[in-house]
């Protein structure tokens, strides 16, 4: 664009609000979850402890003992052998070592998975027991039957070690038994805690969800009582402007009819001077009457009375309409006020009445604030031109003229109701049209927005949908 170039972009959709109790039930409901999948874990956790408690420990110390019987057993026959010559202590000698094999063939894949401290025991053991049997193959099974047999110190002192190396590995095993278990009560009590601690910070977090919900509950009953008061106070505050505004139109129009018929000559006539005073009293009659307008749409409108006629029309009509019905005031400002041709034929769905009202509100506010020798333009164009229906989906009609222009940090105040710049004090006005306006095309489905020209002055927006989009409170009429 060329002088409607500037600085604001359509409306943006306010940020849903975000609840606090959201948080908390989000905690709860992670804590019970929590309570839940902890003991699941730390089950899944101990399962294998447990298992090497079941069928490795417990089942190793047994079979240490089953260890010692045999070796005692062996040790027995042995010497009723070499005392006797008995050939069933030597039978009773092989049971036993059997036995002993068996033992040491199940105890050595158990030991394996207990640790390095089990299985080094296990081996001294086998290293021991291996020497053992060797030392009585060789000094009394292999020697000569007419040989005389003793005890020897030293195959004596052999199994006094493995009897001692029994006795280190069962310790062994022992301790990696008690190794587990102190694992499992550790685990165990950390679970315990954990859970203990979300119980309590998951009924905390109840409490003060419960706690919140009667705050809530409380504002919010507060806030329904003074949105009552404030609809009262509203629709008392209607009431009055309906009231007022009607019985005051019927004083201003006898007023203006009886200086018309001054200003016709009907009561004979006037001096130039005369003529002047009745034009003021006139135009002051027409701006009040103006003002009384304003007031009985700004009590609909905050009624929620405000309706709107859908209907096709052809956008470049109702701007023109708009522009000529104030070209006689621009003219006599001395302003040149140009519509200019840029997408204005494209067809439209909304109410021509209402679109008329706030460009002409625009045109007029652009007309009362753009000094002598200013210019006033006028320009609709089309946005998102390429959306999926293949048409625009939104409109834009710029109302751009060369006055002072508005304050970045003024431009929303001046929507307010009864609301002017102190720089515009001495202009006729209430400080309604911009709201009125503004509540007009929200109601249309978009929005008037304002901003800086390029060079100088303002430029008031009218954002609106191509297809039409009546506001859900406001009343509609097809």
């Amino acid at each position: 664009m060329n002088a409607f170039e500037h600085d604001h972009a359509p409306p943006a959709a306010p940020l849903a609000p975000e609840w606090a109790a959201r948080g908390l039930l989000a905690f709860i409901v992670l804590s019970l979850a929590a309570l839940i999948v902890i003991p699941w874990a730390t089950a899944r956790h101990l399962q294998p402890i447990q298992h090497e408690m079941n069928q490795l420990a417990d089942p190793g110390r047994g079979l240490v003992t089953r260890l010692h019987l045999f070796i005692a057993q062996e040790r027995d026959a042995l010497d009723d052998y070499i005392d006797d010559r008995d050939s069933l202590s030597h039978h009773r000698f092989e049971v036993a070592a059997t036995g002993t094999r068996a033992a040491n063939a199940e105890l050595t894949p158990i030991v394996a998975e207990l640790g390095p401290e089990p299985r080094q025991r296990m081996e001294a053991l086998l290293d021991l027991e291996e020497r053992w049997h060797q030392s009585v193959d060789s000094g009394v099974w292999n020697r000569p039957p007419n040989a005389e047999l003793g005890h020897d110190s030293k195959r004596e002192d052999l199994y006094d070690d493995l009897l001692i190396a029994a006795a280190n590995l069962d310790e062994a095993i022992s301790q990696a038994g008690r190794e587990r278990r102190t694992r499992i009560s550790e685990i165990e009590s950390i679970q315990q805690s954990t859970s203990a601690l979300l119980g309590l910070l998951a009924l905390a977090a109840a409490v003060a969800t419960w706690r919140l919900s009667q705050r809530v509950r409380r504002y919010a009953l507060d806030a329904e009582e003074r949105r009552a008061a404030l609809a009262e106070a509203l629709s008392a505050r209607a009431r009055l402007m309906r009231g007022v505004s009607h019985d005051l139109k019927n004083p201003i129009h006898a007023i203006d009819g009886h200086a018309q018929l001054l200003e016709e000559g009907m009561r004979g006539p006037l001096t130039p001077e005369q003529r002047d005073s009745v034009a003021r009293i006139r135009r002051s009659a027409h701006a009040m009457t103006g003002l009384i307008t304003d007031l009985l749409e700004l009590a609909r409108a905050e009624a929620g009375q405000l309706t709107v006629r859908l209907d096709r029309v052809v956008l470049r009509d109702v701007v023109h309409d708009a522009v000529e019905e104030h070209r006689a005031a621009a003219e006599f400002a001395g302003l040149t006020l140009v519509q200019n041709s840029t997408d204005g034929d494209v067809v439209v769905t909304t109410d021509p009445a209402r679109l008329t009202q706030v460009l002409g509100n625009l045109i007029s506010n652009a007309i009362k604030y753009t000094p002598a020798g200013g210019r006033v333009d006028v320009e609709a164009e089309l946005l998102n031109r390429r959306s999926e229906d293949g048409a625009a989906s939104r409109l834009a009609i710029h109302v751009a003229d060369t006055g002072p222009g508005i304050p970045a940090d003024k431009r929303e105040e001046i929507f307010g109701e009864f609301t002017r710049l102190a720089a515009h004090e001495n202009k006729p006005g209430a400080g309604l049209g911009l709201s009125i306006a503004r509540r007009i095309a929200r109601l249309l489905g978009g929005d008037i927005t304002v901003g800086a020209r390029r060079g100088g002055g303002a430029c008031f927006t009218l954002w609106l949908p191509t297809s039409g989009a009546p506001d859900r409170g406001a009343t509609s009429a097809h």
